[in-house]
């Protein structure tokens, strides 16, 4: 076994997904040495390749009961991109005082994800629920993201009594099978995102290895090694980002959901991206368009492998009752890896834990607060924040280190 004695690093991160990619950007943008370990050939290749590239401000979670939590934190998240993202030539999101805008040719796509309440005027509850999703909606949609933060803001306080009556009014008089608004969440370019971040952290001196599985890590005190594959890297510091790396040598459970997908041709032209919602969850389901009339079809996440096949199924023909035109390409099963605390069903918070002296793992929950988890990792280490400047030259062209995403390949596969 040989030992890497001459390239010691401050950190060494474990896990190339999009949590391992923007955790080594930030630390390389303050000087960092660091060094990404990927046990796959090409960066983005689990989770971050079967992920929707649904970017979310939080509205769809003002439908779940948890004082909204998940709603401050992926507000955090936008409010994290603008301050600490904006430096970067593709971050188009645009702030201004009554909502969100955006500009052409950039990691964000102006095509707002249309949300579809399923009317049941019998139901109370839901009416209620809606109610207030529909509210808190409206708050988001004209927030004044020029002058204050969106993630401590929004809570059940802000919702007014007559706001409520009047949704639900709404509700009571609308005669379609769907109430439907226009969302304030929206689709992303997955690949050119990461592209620019994996760049931008390569110009400042990461270093890259793919096909790199860790064997063991072991924290000395003074540094910490990690093995892989006959060598030994020495670090000052190791943060793991890969759930399945975090399970094994932290020995912390993490949860598997499924997601199942069909990627669809032939959507209408005058479709847009929706998700349906229902007080019955199992009923809810979404399509993401992208280009040249390709769509992702899908619905909830089930937390049993044996139901999969069955449910898939169930996905397609409800979208083909809705589009008949649709044709299915194929499909694919994305797994989500979460730490569900006990009693939880699912987490789409991040966690920042501290295994060690010298050892850190995060676990991501939504690709969208990748973009809060990496400042407040800095943060958490060196009780700074990260600078919002970064060095960036040449084309914006797709890392040839990164995969592409599992709708695409289906495409191309199609296609070719």
């Amino acid at each position: 076994m040989s030992v890497v004695r001459d390239s010691e690093y401050d950190w060494i991160v474990v896990g190339g997904g999009v949590s391992g990619i923007t955790i080594s950007e930030i630390l390389t943008r303050e000087g960092k040495s660091v060094l990404l370990l990927e046990k796959n050939d090409k960066l983005a290749s689990e989770t971050s390749k079967d992920f929707h590239e649904w970017v979310h401000s939080g509205a769809l979670y003002t439908l779940i009961p948890d004082n909204l939590l998940t709603l401050r934190y992926l507000l955090g998240a936008t409010d994290d991109l603008i301050e600490f993202y904006s430096c970067f030539p593709g971050m188009n999101l645009i702030p201004t005082s009554s909502g969100i805008e955006m500009s052409k040719n950039g990691w964000f796509n102006d095509d707002r994800i249309e949300f579809r309440y399923r009317s049941h005027k019998l139901n109370p509850i839901w009416l209620s629920t809606v109610s207030r999703s529909l509210a808190i909606i409206e708050l988001i949609k004209t927030h004044d993201w020029l002058r204050r933060r969106a993630g401590s803001e929004y809570g059940s306080s802000k919702v007014k009594v007559s706001d409520n009556f009047v949704n639900i009014n709404k509700q009571l008089k609308n005669q379609d099978n769907f109430f439907s608004i226009q969302s304030p969440d929206f689709t992303m370019n997955s690949r050119e995102l990461l592209s620019d971040i994996v760049t931008a952290a390569q110009l400042n001196g990461l270093e890259i290895k793919t096909n790199s599985e860790v064997e063991y890590i072991n924290d000395l005190g003074k540094f910490v090694e990690v093995g892989v594959s006959g060598q030994i890297y020495k670090s000052n510091n190791v943060v793991i980002t890969s759930p399945d790396a975090i399970s094994k040598f932290n020995g912390i459970p993490i949860k598997k959901g499924y997601a199942p997908m069909a990627i669809v041709e032939n959507v209408p032209e005058e479709e847009c991206s929706f998700v349906e919602l229902d007080y019955y969850v199992n009923k809810c389901i979404n399509l993401l368009k992208k280009k040249n009339g390709i769509g992702q079809a899908g619905g909830i996440t089930v937390d049993d492998e044996k139901k999969i096949n069955d449910y898939i199924k169930y996905v397609f023909s409800e979208h083909r009752k809705r589009n008949p035109s649709i044709k299915l390409l194929d499909t694919y099963v994305g797994v989500k890896k979460e730490l569900v605390q006990k009693g939880q069903e699912r987490n789409y918070l991040y966690h920042i834990n501290q295994s060690s002296s010298n050892v850190w793992s995060v676990v991501l929950g939504k690709f969208t607060l990748a973009f809060s988890m990496a400042p407040e990792f800095y943060r958490r280490i060196y009780s700074e924040n990260p600078s919002k400047l970064i060095k960036f030259r040449g084309e914006r062209l797709i890392h040839q280190n990164l995969s592409q995403t599992a709708w695409q390949e289906i495409v191309d596969k199609n296609r070719s």
